[in-house]
C-alpha cells in the first residue's frame, strides 16, 4: 500500500471517530514518522478543499433559515397562546381548574 493509501485509510479512520485499541496502537505507530504525518496533512488540506468546493455556503444558509423558521413559529404560537380570545386553542379542563 503507497503512502497516500495508508494516509486516506487512517483519515478515514479517524474521520469515523471511534478506533480499537489496535487501530490506535497502530495508527501512533505509523504516525512517528515525518512522511507519514505530512500525508495525512496533505489528505486532511484535500478533504477541505473537496468540501469547499462541493459545499460552499449552502449547508450553513439552510442551517440559518431553518433556525429562524423555527423562530417564528414559536414567537407565533406563543403570540396566538397569549391572545385573549384564544378559541384557536382547544381548551382542556385541567387547565382552567
Amino acid at each position: 500500500m503507497s503512502r497516500d493509501e495508508e494516509a486516506a485509510r487512517w483519515f478515514a479512520v479517524l474521520r469515523r471517530g471511534l478506533m480499537t485499541l489496535e487501530e490506535r496502537s497502530a495508527y501512533e505507530q505509523w504516525r512517528r514518522r515525518r512522511e507519514n504525518r505530512d500525508a495525512l496533512a496533505a489528505m486532511g488540506g484535500l478533504w477541505q478543499s473537496l468540501e469547499g468546493a462541493v459545499l460552499p455556503s449552502r449547508p450553513r444558509i439552510a442551517l440559518k433559515l431553518a433556525f429562524a423558521a423555527i423562530c417564528v413559529l414559536t414567537l407565533g404560537t406563543g403570540i396566538m397562546s397569549s391572545a385573549e380570545d384564544a378559541s384557536f386553542w382547544t381548551g382542556l379542563d385541567w387547565t382552567n381548574r
